[in-house]
């Protein structure tokens, strides 16, 4: 394991130990907005791979398959996910682990997300027997530890690729500031569960943005299992970043486009519930519904 100034630069960590320039890199979309900067500040080549509305996002194996090509040096998997709070199947996640090894396929794993699992349990690509041999796991104690600011995230592999990653880093940042690390280790000595006593709050803003926005005929969500997100659909008719655009100036309502996240996201907003209490999501969601009564 490998300490970071947060999981953004575990993710570039690995993505320059890995990655060679014009590698294809598989992104399960929609897909985390700084992953895609990464590959291609790290000369690779992103590869958009759909999920699907109707599976809630959770990617599966056939999401993968079809765009591995001979150039394919990894894959990357967000889960739960931003933008969409999917949970891949631990099954799925199992099999897809599997089959990226047998093809000699790198598969990057993002958990930032790990302990904002509100259905079930979360399943790690590092609990998979064999993971050491193709999986690089990337994290961070910001949202788990509500230590946002602190920068301290960590990138989690064989002991090959940390040897070649921690050059990287002594010439990157050397190494993730002292006094965070600190902090951090004092935080999970404290209680590596901190954030589940706020599981029951964030399940009931989640049950809260559910029912506003189902009164929003211009909206269609439903819910993930994960993160603190809702992916919402909206109609054909609007372009994402102008319709974002739009809410931001007149109704004052902060959301962010799909088309950030791949063009699979286009025709959909990024809602947050993680900051907000229920009363504020229940005003975001009247000044939506006032914002489409009256024309957009």
């Amino acid at each position: 394991m490998i300490v970071t100034a947060g999981g953004n630069q575990a993710f570039m960590l690995a993505a320059l130990t890995v990655l060679d320039p014009g590698d294809e890199v598989v992104l399960a979309a929609p897909y985390f907005v700084n992953h895609e900067m990464a590959i291609r500040a790290a000369g690779a080549v992103p590869i958009e791979a759909p999920t699907s509305e109707a599976s809630g996002f959770r990617t599966r194996w056939s999401d993968i398959e079809s765009h591995l090509t001979s150039r394919t040096r990894a894959v990357v998997l967000c889960t739960p996910s931003n933008p969409t709070g999917a949970v891949i199947e631990p099954d799925q996640l199992a099999r897809i682990v599997r089959e990226l090894s047998e093809r000699g396929i790198t598969l990057i794993s993002d958990e930032t997300y790990m302990h904002f699992v509100f259905d079930g349990v979360h399943s790690s690509a590092a609990a998979i027997a064999g993971w050491r041999e193709n999986v690089i796991i990337v994290g961070t104690f910001s949202k788990s530890f509500a230590m946002t600011g602190w920068r301290v995230g960590y990138c989690l592999a064989a002991r090959q690729v940390c040897d070649q990653a921690i050059k990287i880093q002594d010439a990157m940042i050397i190494c993730a500031p002292v006094i965070s690390q600190v902090a951090v280790e004092a935080a999970i000595r404290d209680d590596w569960n901190y954030i589940t006593r706020f599981h029951e709050e964030l399940r009931n803003r989640r049950s809260a943005l559910r029912l506003a926005l189902a009164r929003i005929a211009a909206f269609h969500w439903e819910m993930t299992g994960g993160g603190f997100f809702a992916f919402v659909r909206i109609p054909d008719q609007y372009d994402s970043e102008q319709l974002a655009s739009a809410i931001l100036e007149r109704a004052h309502v902060v959301t962010i486009p799909g088309a950030a996240f791949g063009q699979c996201g286009e025709r959909f907003l990024r809602l947050s519930y993680g900051a907000v209490d229920v009363d504020a999501l229940v005003e975001a969601c009247s000044r939506l519904e006032k914002f489409f009564a009256v024309g957009s």
